[in-house]
């Protein structure tokens, strides 16, 4: 961990794709359980962590990449998709949310006030949509950050790495879901 640094959230350029990208190729892995083999996490960061993919992700005007900056580039991104989508909480299927796919922090850089100031940023950006997560069921580091920021239990869903099945927990931000 470092100091806490000033933590500025910006919306990414086009031009910070390869860059989010490798942040992302360090930081997925982190997330992981430690059962899950490392071919198959290299494999999942190759597909859906790319420069491509975040390429993509840039250009879709209902996607939202945020980052926080270091000295040498993204310390911490969020990648958030607007719309409805198909899965997360049973009461948000097919409505319009904020699905927070990523939030991810350099762990140099944990407990600095990168990852708070990603989540206030997609909070705002949200304006008003309910936002909701999911995060593996054995993560306790981001379970607790995500019940300290206001985050509660919406269901089960399972994601799929390398073959391997997972049970994620789905979290919805308590002050957003409109209950």
């Amino acid at each position: 961990m470092t100091a806490p640094m000033q933590a500025r959230v910006r919306r990414a350029a086009p031009g910070d794709a390869g860059a989010v990208a490798a942040l992302a190729a360090r930081t997925f892995p982190l997330a992981c359980p430690p059962s899950l083999a490392r071919e198959h996490v290299a494999a999942f960061v190759a597909t859906h962590l790319s420069e491509a993919e975040f390429d993509r992700h840039l250009a879709d005007p209902d996607h939202r990449v945020l980052v926080v900056d270091g000295a040498d580039g993204p310390v911490g991104y969020a990648l958030v998709l607007h719309g409805a989508h198909d899965e997360g909480p049973a009461a948000l299927r097919g409505a319009p949310s904020a699905y927070l796919s990523k939030l991810y922090v350099d762990p140099d850089h944990h407990g600095g006030g990168v990852a708070r100031a990603l989540l206030d940023a997609v909070r705002a950006d949200a304006a008003g949509l309910p936002v909701w997560l999911g995060v593996n069921a054995d993560n306790a580091r981001a379970k607790r950050f995500y019940a300290k920021s206001g985050f509660v239990t919406a269901g089960v869903r399972e994601f799929t790495v390398g073959g391997t099945t997972f049970v994620d927990d789905v979290l919805v931000l308590a002050d957003t879901a409109g209950e």
